[in-house]
C-alpha cells in the first residue's frame, strides 16, 4: 500500500452532494482533488464554486481541483484513492456497470483504493464482480454530512440566510459528533491511511465502521423513510403519531437487523431498536440537523434522489430473508403500502 505523500491525489468520481461534500473536506486536508463528471459537463463544476455551511451559517470557498470527463484521461498509478459516489441503483444501470468496469480496468493490480459510497444488499459483491479488482482495494464509505445541492429549495430556517444558499452549488451539515465520512475496516491499512489523510481537514473527521455494522448501517433505515414517504414526509412527531404504522416500520426494522448475514450484532439490535428507541433517535436527530430541515431533506434525497435504491434495498432484504426460511411479514406489508401509495400518487392529477 502506498504512503501518504505531501499531496496525496484523490479522484471523486461525481460532482453532485456527496462529491463535493467529501472533495471539500479532503482539499482542506490538502489532497490534489479531481472530480471526473458527465461529458459536456466540465464547464458547470469548474472551479471555483462555493459550499455552504450550516454548522456556521457562512459559505466556503472550493477552488484549486481538476475536473476531468473521460475515464481514459485517468493513468495508472495516478490516483491513491478514487471515491466513487454513484447510490446502489446507479451503480446497477448499463451506465453505471460501464463505468465502474472502465475504472477497474484502470486500477487492476494496482495500488489504488477504490472507495464506494452506494447502499444495497450485495452492492459491495457488485463493484468486485465488475471491477475484477482485490477485495483489498475496495472500501464502502458513508457520507456522515447531510448534504444537498441549493437547488433542492428546502425550507429555511434561522439563521439560514437563502441569499448565500443561493451562491452555493451545494449545502452540508454535521452531525453533533463531527463525523463527515466513515469508511469501512475491512482493509485496516488503508482505512488508516484514508481516516489520516480526511482529519488532516481539521473541520471534520472520518471514522471507522467495521463490515458487519457497516451491512447493518446499508439496510437496516430503509423502513423508517418508508413511512415517512406513505405520509407525504411530515415532521417526525407525525409520523411517529401515526401508531400502526410507525409500529410495522419498527417490526420491519427489527427483521431487517435479524438477518442471519448481520450476525449477533443485528440479533441484538432488532431487539433493542424497537418503536421507542427508534422514535428518540430520530428525534434526536430532526432536532440536532437544525438549522437544516431534516425531513424536508429526507424528501428530496430518500423520497427522490435515491427513492429506487431504497426500494430495490426493501425489496432485496425480502429475499433475503425467505431464502433463510424467514417469512418477513412486516417488511412485505410495509412494501406493499409503499408501491401502493406510488401508484396512488402517480394518477392523482396536479
Amino acid at each position: 500500500m502506498t504512503t501518504i505523500s505531501k499531496q496525496p491525489k484523490v479522484l471523486i468520481v461525481g460532482a453532485g452532494a456527496v462529491g463535493f461534500s467529501v472533495g471539500y473536506h479532503l482539499h482542506l486536508a490538502g489532497a490534489d482533488l479531481t472530480f471526473l463528471v458527465r461529458k459536456g459537463r466540465i464547464e458547470a463544476f469548474h472551479a471555483p464554486q462555493k459550499l455552504y455551511c450550516y454548522d456556521d451559517a457562512s459559505l466556503k470557498d472550493f477552488s484549486g481541483y481538476h475536473v476531468i470527463e473521460d475515464v481514459a484521461a485517468i493513468k495508472r498509478q495516478q490516483y491513491q484513492y478514487i471515491i466513487v459516489t454513484l447510490d446502489g441503483h446507479a451503480s446497477r444501470t448499463p451506465e453505471g456497470i460501464e463505468l465502474l468496469s472502465k475504472i477497474g480496468n484502470v486500477v487492476l493490480n494496482s495500488t489504488t483504493t477504490v472507495i464506494m459510497c452506494g447502499f444495497g444488499s450485495g452492492i459491495r459483491e457488485h463493484y468486485l464482480e465488475v471491477m475484477q479488482i482485490r477485495e483489498d482495494q475496495l472500501l464502502r464509505g458513508i457520507l456522515g454530512t447531510l448534504s444537498h445541492q441549493s437547488s433542492a429549495d428546502l425550507p429555511v430556517h434561522e439563521p439560514t440566510d437563502p441569499k448565500q444558499v443561493a451562491q452555493a452549488i451545494v449545502c452540508y451539515k454535521h452531525p453533533t459528533n463531527n463525523v463527515g465520512f466513515q469508511v469501512e475496516s475491512n482493509n485496516k491499512a488503508a482505512a488508516k491511511q484514508f481516516i489520516a489523510l480526511y482529519n488532516q481537514s481539521k473541520v471534520s473527521r472520518c471514522g471507522r465502521v467495521s463490515p458487519a455494522m457497516f451491512n447493518i448501517y446499508s439496510s437496516i433505515g430503509f423502513p423508517v423513510y418508508a413511512a415517512c414517504d406513505i405520509l407525504g414526509w411530515p415532521p417526525f412527531s407525525t409520523v411517529i403519531a401515526n401508531t400502526e404504522l410507525w409500529q410495522l416500520a419498527c417490526r420491519a426494522q427489527g427483521e431487517i437487523a435479524a438477518l442471519p448475514s448481520h450476525g449477533l450484532v443485528g440479533k441484538m439490535m432488532g431487539v433493542v431498536m424497537g418503536a421507542r428507541m427508534t422514535a428518540k433517535i430520530q428525534l434526536n436527530m430532526e432536532r440536532d440537523m437544525l438549522p437544516l430541515d431534516y425531513q424536508a431533506f429526507n424528501r428530496f434525497h430518500h423520497g427522490g434522489k435515491v427513492r429506487t435504491q431504497d426500494v430495490e434495498s426493501l425489496r432485496n432484504s425480502i429475499i433475503e430473508g425467505q431464502r433463510q426460511g424467514r417469512p418477513m411479514k412486516a417488511l412485505k406489508e410495509l412494501l406493499q403500502r409503499v408501491v401502493e401509495h406510488e401508484a396512488a400518487s402517480a394518477s392523482t392529477p396536479r
